[in-house]
């Protein structure tokens, strides 16, 4: 178990809380333990992102002299909260480990009463399966409770899945030229016989829907095209079909049946040793990560995909990674970092003339300038990647730009045009992973909104 008790330094305080996605929740926590100090009271914090976690956690010691214990075993609970050795603590933070134990719940349930004795708040910081089985299993602990918060880092998963699109080999000029497309792919479908044309063209139809937000469609076209691809006994089509599928999961929301067919695509890969394709891979990889809050991994997976793409001498690919080494960066708060990567990946879409490139890195230079609170140039950013994925059809795309300015309007104070851009964003991105950011941005909005009315 490890015990310290600190009070961390204000600055940078204001850049790192407009780095987090809970912020209104994060005050009421806030509140509450100021209005409680000085009694006993149980607050449950569910967030499953470590890194996430420890970002709220100081968010709170620059208000709070607090003593936070991690810890490991039910016995350390009890030993602490009855030697009431706290002097000087406004706040007692416990973080669970990742997965529970017996005891550990067992004391929960038996001894919920020790952390009222103390006369201080308590925060309970673990993950959603924790918190599943505090429900099941230590049922008296969580009626015992005060107030119940549920983190979710969304931003971070809706920027990388901004650069998991750029993955996948497939280019169009706008709406029109997808559309057309798609007719010309559907009607040679009933056309060819050749196995291996067909699996092409069901890859090709795979990508046109994904790019068009119907992500089961999507699914299934792939599926299609990785059957007939084993049938011939095709490993290259078989690894790239399998990293299509992985991509199509990962837009769904689906991280660890992602993480799976990217690593099979990888291996493959590299049994075939195909440079482009272990980049790829590689690059996917590094995104579920991200996405997971696994940072150092995702920019190991980063660095070594863009060190291939450069070996490679493939502006694409390079631009790529450097867009998601930018994430990483934005992400960790490192935004002069950040901002380099992002520009340096958007001069070289700009030089390749790829669209969507150019789109997806405005939004990424859109929200740091959001975070740095410049919010004209934030929302000019955003407008521009709009106008290019409204052109271009890509409905998941311009469902985050619209997140993007509503988020924007949110800090300029006009919650009425925030709702009206979350409402559009939410219409686009229906049956996507990017429907459930917006929804839970409305549904805040709206019980902050109401909220108000009422007083």
């Amino acid at each position: 178990m490890v015990r310290y008790k600190s009070i961390i330094d204000a600055i940078g305080g204001e850049m790192e809380e407009s780095l987090m996605e809970d912020i209104e929740e994060i005050d009421t926590i806030i509140a509450e333990l100021e209005i409680s100090k000085g009694t006993g009271n149980l607050i449950l914090c569910v967030v499953n992102s470590p890194a996430y976690r420890e970002r709220i956690i100081r968010t709170l010691q620059r208000r709070f002299l607090s003593e936070v214990i991690f810890v490991e075993k039910g016995e350390q609970i009890i030993r602490n909260l009855k030697s009431g050795d706290f002097e000087g603590s406004d706040i007692l933070i416990w973080v669970m480990p990742e997965e529970p134990t017996e005891e550990l719940l067992n004391t929960l349930n038996n001894f919920r009463e020790l952390f009222y004795e103390v006369k201080i708040p308590n925060l309970v910081f673990y993950n959603q399966a924790f918190s599943e089985s505090v429900i099941r299993k230590a049922p008296d602990f969580w009626r015992y409770r005060g107030n119940y918060y549920e983190f979710e880092e969304a931003e971070r998963g809706m920027a990388f899945e901004a650069l998991e699109t750029l993955a996948t080999p497939f280019y169009y000029q706008d709406k029109e030229d997808l559309l057309r497309r798609k007719r010309i792919n559907e009607y040679l479908l009933k056309k060819v016989r050749d196995i291996k044309i067909k699996s092409d063209i069901l890859g090709e139809l795979g990508g046109i829907s994904y790019y068009s937000g119907e992500l089961d469609e999507a699914l299934e076209y792939h599926e299609e095209a990785l059957k007939l691809d084993e049938e011939l006994g095709i490993k290259e089509g078989i690894a790239a079909n399998l990293g299509s599928i992985g991509i199509v999961y990962r837009g769904k929301g689906e991280l660890e049946k992602a993480l799976e067919y990217h690593e099979m695509a990888l291996n493959l890969f590299r049994e075939l040793g195909l440079k482009e394709g272990i980049a790829l891979a590689r690059g996917s990889i590094g995104i579920v990560y991200g996405i997971k809050g696994d940072f150092d991994k995702a920019l190991e997976y980063f660095e070594k995909a863009l060190k291939l793409h450069e070996e490679l001498r493939s502006k694409n690919g390079i631009a790529t990674q450097l867009g998601n080494i930018g994430i990483v960066y934005r992400t960790k708060g490192e935004l002069g970092k950040a901002l380099e990567y992002f520009e340096r990946a958007l001069n070289l879409f700009e030089d390749l003339g790829f669209k969507e490139g150019i789109a997806v890195n405005l939004e990424s230079i859109g929200i740091v300038y959001r975070v740095k609170g410049e919010l004209d140039k934030a929302q000019e950013c955003h407008e521009k990647a709009l106008r290019i994925f409204k052109d271009m059809g890509n409905r998941i795309g311009a469902a985050r730009i619209l997140i993007n300015i509503g988020d924007v309007f949110v800090r300029k104070g006009d919650k009425e045009r925030a709702l009206d851009y979350y409402r559009e964003a939410q219409l686009l991105a229906e049956g996507s992973s990017v429907f459930e950011i917006v929804s839970k941005r409305l549904k805040r909005l709206k019980e902050g909104q109401n909220a108000k009315d009422t007083q």
